[in-house]
């Protein structure tokens, strides 16, 4: 079902410019103006060098040689967890933008604000990049990678950082087949997902073969783009993603919501666009998102779906208290299911 929410925040949706911006977007291509040709190659051109971490932030060995950057704060449970976008680092939780269109990091971001009510927790995936540019501390690994491996890799995260379950999944964009993957897989570990525009392989169905593929031409230049520049840059194969997805278990019956972006810029689209792309396909592509948004809402019984969100992709940064808002409430229907459970003494 969907209802409209109350927006405590306006924004225009631009983000700040660095490869990020472009990677994150990547998986449902749903840029804003802020990501011309010029500012993607100006981010793109950061500082190689490797991220210095926060104080808030530790190395985790995963095992074969290879660590991953952790960030939590706050207390209690279920633990959530924050799961970016392609590219994306765990930073991407604590900017919010402005009207202006700026965006910088704030105490009423998401990561902060649900560390007020709950232990919470977001990381770094190989090949991701921080504010500003500087890639993760994480070790890089072959690219590109797959929602089953990565879940592989945040299931062992977790783990060897004695991060406590349950969790509640939240995943933006690419990060949502993650999340979804992950509640297949590990059912017992999850107690609720909040899925933040997140990538839903309907967008495939959603268009004709020849649509889809114009829809991977335009991933393929990006990668191209964003390996130029940085060859351990996070890649995903969009069709490996879609056929992962489905082939993955059903998720528990647990709350999830679904909050979908509303705005969408046609120009800015239009100009990443192969030549060969039919003039309307901006459009088609929109109307296929938005029905894929929908199918994806379809998935879970009773899930609560948001469709007025006044948002482009970026929900977290340009309405970050809508997004905390809706976490907080899986978080305490996860805790009233949790205490209405029979004792087992």
């Amino acid at each position: 079902m969907s209802r409209p929410s109350t927006i405590r925040r306006g924004g225009r949706g631009a983000r700040s410019g660095f490869l990020r911006r472009v990677g994150v977007l990547v998986g449902s291509v749903l840029l804003t103006a802020a990501c011309s040709a010029s500012a993607t190659h100006s981010a793109l051109s950061a500082p190689a060098g490797p991220d210095t971490t926060t104080p808030s932030t530790r190395l985790v060995d995963v095992g074969h040689g290879r660590k991953m950057s952790l960030e939590c704060r706050g207390s209690g449970s279920p633990t959530v967890v924050l799961v970016p976008g392609l590219v994306a680092a765990a930073d991407t939780w604590s900017q919010v933008t402005d009207s202006a269109g700026t965006t910088r990091p704030s105490g009423s971001a998401v990561y902060p604000g649900v560390g007020k009510f709950t232990r919470v927790c977001s990381y770094d995936r190989p090949g991701t990049a921080r504010e500003g540019g500087k890639p993760t501390a994480s070790t890089a690994v072959a690219q590109p990678t797959t929602p089953r491996g990565d879940v592989a890799d945040l299931h062992t995260l977790l783990k060897a950082a004695k991060v406590p379950g349950p969790y509640v999944l939240v995943g933006w964009s690419a990060g949502g087949p993650l999340v979804r993957v992950f509640a297949g897989e590990y059912p017992r570990e999850v107690s609720g997902l909040v899925l933040v525009d997140g990538e839903s392989e309907f967008l495939q169905s959603r268009l004709t073969p020849a649509e889809f593929d114009v829809f991977l031409a335009l991933i393929r230049n990006d990668d191209k783009k964003r390996v130029a520049q940085w060859k351990d840059v996070e890649r995903q194969d969009p069709a490996t993603v879609f056929r992962q997805v489905r082939a993955a278990p059903r998720a528990p019956k647990v709350p999830v919501v679904v909050l979908s972006g509303d705005r969408f810029d046609a120009d800015a689209f239009r100009a990443r666009l192969p030549d060969r792309a039919p003039a309307d396909y901006p459009q088609v592509f929109w109307r296929a998102q938005l029905a894929s948004q929908r199918d994806l809402a379809r998935q879970y019984a009773g899930a609560l779906h948001i469709t007025r969100t006044r948002s482009d992709h970026n929900i977290h940064n340009n309405q970050p208290q809508l997004v905390t808002d809706e976490i907080r409430d899986v978080v305490e229907k996860a805790r009233h299911h949790k205490s209405a459970e029979p004792s087992s003494s």
